[in-house]
């Protein structure tokens, strides 16, 4: 019997990913959340050969949504991958990537609320077609020695893979030694941010010794200028550790932000023989924000109050066998100065995976999770014990299904998104309602017709205190179907 491969990640969703079976080889389920990603998605890796005109993959997915409320919505969204590589050209290369959406809404959802909720699938117009440019890029590969040229829509390879529309420069003049140097406009997807960028890059591994180190700056600058012209810098170090039965990693970074400084040091390793495996970290801000920053750095950041803390948490998990796996962890955060809606917290979660026990081609996870919430002024404090699952049975290469409930209680890791108030005033009003739930239910079921299409159904429940708590959202129904072509 294989080993288990067992990855554990702390962080505040952790959970620990195993492995489910396709015949007698491992593969990664579906994304738990709510399989947004489908298989047929993914899995444009044949392409058509062309030569050295290159390898032309596409890929196109219709969803169509069908979500039942206070109100009825109708949705179809169509989406559209391309992706040439190798396309000979002097003594490198051209690579292109497209992928775009257009999407019919006969109710858009376009405020505060539904960014939370469904801000990846929002619309801007009711009852005509929205599109919406993900990526459009060009890649120069080596057509100058030692430099690649990327121009267009792209995500930047930097620490938090800022979108932009632009210019970026990799150049690797040393096998020690990796630059970037980009400027461009920051991409939002729901309002014009009026933001410049400019920034640089650099990245030395070593591989002898398992050592990396990066460092990052970017300037964004914003037309009205002051406060909002925000400085970001990034500093990361990671050292791998090898041994007979231990392989672990070391992590330490940090980041100014305006006038905050964070920082995160951590640890995570894996001893094989015992099925061990431990994780831990230690995370914080030291200064205060005491003024606005770049909207678009705040999109991203989730930096948004002027609290100081200090937070951390470990997980360890055991393997049992080949086919249990046990979780434990802690997660807690101390604030030094607490601001509007962020209290102090104490979290113990757990899980229990069972690997091809019940079937040889099943998953099954069960989650349990207990917050302990300070009280805060006028608003009384929680102590809760909230608990789900999720599975996932793959009956053949070409039919896959899963089931799932999760009731989360509303996360910590970062402060919570601040978005426009009811008065066009930038407000909090939300902070104060952290200790709610979210409830979510899902069940669905892919088959793929053929090596280039596959079909997959969804169907979610969604409950949300907080949106209930204020007569926004009710029970929420969603149908969806997804038909994926690739080739």
């Amino acid at each position: 019997m294989k080993k288990i491969l067992i990855s554990a990640l702390i962080s505040i969703l952790s959970v620990s990913t195993s492995f489910a079976y396709v015949g007698d080889a491992y593969v990664t389920p579906n994304t738990w959340a709510r399989h947004i990603n489908s298989n047929g998605v993914t899995a444009s890796s044949g392409g058509l050969d062309f030569g050295d005109s290159g390898t032309l993959k596409i890929g196109t997915t219709t969803r169509a949504s069908l979500r039942f409320s206070s109100d009825t919505d109708g949705s179809i969204y169509e989406y559209l991958r391309l992706r040439l590589t190798g396309a000979k050209a002097a003594n490198g290369e051209i690579n292109m990537n497209v992928n775009i959406r257009g999407a019919y809404d006969n109710v858009p959802r376009l405020n505060e609320y539904s960014i939370w909720r469904d801000g990846l699938y929002t619309s801007r117009k009711a009852n005509r077609f929205d599109w919406r440019i993900y990526q459009a890029n060009i890649e120069l590969n080596k057509l100058i020695p030692l430099t690649d040229i990327d121009l267009g829509r792209m995500y930047l390879t930097t620490f938090d893979n800022y979108k932009i529309d632009g210019l970026n420069i990799n150049i690797e003049p040393l096998d020690l030694l990796k630059m970037n140097i980009y400027y461009g406009l920051p991409v939002s997807n729901y309002s014009n941010l009026k933001t410049q960028i400019v920034g640089a890059s650099f990245e030395v591994p070593v591989d002898k010794t398992g050592t990396k180190v990066r460092a990052e700056y970017s300037y964004f600058m914003h037309q009205d200028g002051g406060d909002l012209n925000t400085h970001v810098l990034r500093g990361r170090l990671d050292q791998a550790l090898s041994f007979d039965i231990l392989n672990a990693t070391i992590y330490a970074e940090t980041a100014m932000i305006g006038k905050a400084v964070i920082y995160e040091v951590g640890f995570d390793s894996n001893i094989d023989k015992s099925k061990t495996g431990l994780s831990a970290y230690i995370s914080g801000q030291v200064l205060k924000n005491n003024t606005d920053i770049n909207p678009y750095v705040s999109m991203y950041e989730e930096m948004f109050s002027s609290t100081e803390y200090i937070m951390g948490g470990f997980q360890i998990t055991q393997g049992i066998t080949d086919y249990v796996m046990l979780g434990l962890g802690y997660e807690g955060r101390f604030n030094f100065s607490t601001a509007y809606g962020d209290r102090d917290y104490h979290r113990v979660f757990g899980n229990i995976d069972l690997v091809g026990l019940i079937h040889h081609n099943n998953f099954l996870s069960l989650i349990v999770d207990y917050y302990n919430i300070a009280q805060y002024g006028r608003l009384n404090g929680s102590q809760k014990v909230l608990g789900g699952f999720r599975m996932t049975q793959v009956f053949s290469d070409k039919i896959e299904s899963w089931v799932g409930v999760n009731v989360q209680n509303f996360q910590y890791r970062n402060n919570p998104v601040r978005l426009p108030g009811i008065n066009g005033d930038w407000g909090f009003w939300g902070q104060h309602k952290n200790n709610q739930n979210t409830t979510l239910a899902y069940i669905g079921a892919q088959y793929r017709i053929t090596d280039r299409c596959v079909l997959q159904l969804d169907y979610t429940f969604e409950y949300a205190d907080l949106f209930k708590a204020r007569s926004l959202q009710p029970d929420v129904h969603t149908v969806e179907m997804w038909v994926n072509f690739i080739w």
